[in-house]
């Protein structure tokens, strides 16, 4: 059999599924230990007897609802291979939203920190040596992102931005165990601003505070969906989904914790349902989070919120 008529199998057998074509073409480039790009090039080429049941096999656990993404070991998410399994959430485009949020405040953050900085002469001293202002800290940047899962996130952040001090933390071991593995993948030893700390916690209940910027991708499904999804037979895990009776129960927590973790200046970055965007901008201002701001994802709709602490109290 063909690599083209194999492609028209696997398309057949998945057809009730989103993507049938795109499905069947990222599992037989798996079973040939080839790339999606060559195999489309490589129609004619016959298929050897392995692959090809390896392959069907693979088209067997889609067609019962397994995601590609766990069949085949790994998701792309903003330039990068990230390996994923049952242990955590798949990585959506979506959440790459959250990515460019976090690097664009991050770096206004930084500049309002050099600007503090910045030297300054005093009126009687315009020719000589400038004398720097004092400040209570270097302006370097701690970033932390709660509920890592996979850590594409954190990593992203980090790997685009190598001199901020980066951590993450997970209320499950498993998910931490996947997040390191794809750090080391991922991240230089060298990396100006350390390798990403990894902890287990329940938000930022164990993470130690002064940060400049806090993100998260927290469960935001509401119980009752989160357990239909799962009678449904969803794989991913209950505890990244169900965020409770209207799906906000973590970030009610998590905007509360931020809000005495951050320093002045600092901001939180919460990514949600866009249903949800006007009630989580509430729960900013309830905790005194201002210069409230919505990114909106590739389709245009409110996907993650930002909220900035103040700089004086």
């Amino acid at each position: 059999m063909t690599a083209r008529e194999a492609l028209r199998e696997g398309a057949a057998a998945l057809a009730g599924t989103e993507t049938p074509f795109l499905d069947a073409s990222l599992l037989l480039a798996r079973a040939l230990g080839i790339d999606r790009t060559r195999l489309l090039a490589s129609g004619p080429d016959e298929v050897p007897v392995g692959a090809l049941s390896a392959y069907r096999e693979s088209l067997g656990s889609r067609s019962r609802g397994l995601p590609v993404a766990y069949i085949v070991g790994y998701k792309e998410f903003w330039g990068r291979r990230f390996s994923v399994d049952t242990r955590v959430l798949i990585p959506r485009p979506d959440t790459e939203t959250l990515v460019e949020a976090a690097l664009k405040l991050g770096d206004i953050i930084l500049r309002e920190h050099l600007d503090a900085c910045e030297p300054v002469l005093r009126p009687d001293d315009s020719q000589k040596e400038s004398h720097s202002l004092p400040s209570a800290r270097e302006p370097a940047l701690r970033v932390h992102e709660c509920c890592t899962g996979s850590g594409c996130v954190a990593i992203s952040v980090a790997a685009d931005r190598p001199e901020w001090e980066v951590s993450a933390s997970d209320l499950s071991e498993g998910a931490l165990e996947v997040a390191r593995a794809n750090a080391a993948s991922h991240i230089a030893p060298t990396r100006a601003g350390g390798p990403i700390a990894f902890a287990r916690s329940d938000l930022l209940g164990s993470v130690p505070a002064g940060l400049d910027l806090v993100l998260a991708n927290p469960p935001y499904v509401g119980a009752a969906e989160a357990k239909a999804l799962l009678g449904r037979g969803w794989r991913e895990p209950s505890l990244a989904l169900d965020g409770g009776q209207d799906g906000l129960d973590l970030v009610r927590r998590l905007v509360g914790e931020a809000a005495a973790a951050l320093v002045p200046g600092g901001a939180l970055l919460v990514e949600a349902d866009p249903s949800q965007a006007e009630a989580v901008a509430v729960l900013f201002r309830a905790s005194r989070l201002s210069g409230i701001e919505a990114f909106p994802d590739l389709a245009g709709r409110a996907r993650v919120t930002c909220g900035r602490k103040a700089w004086t109290t």
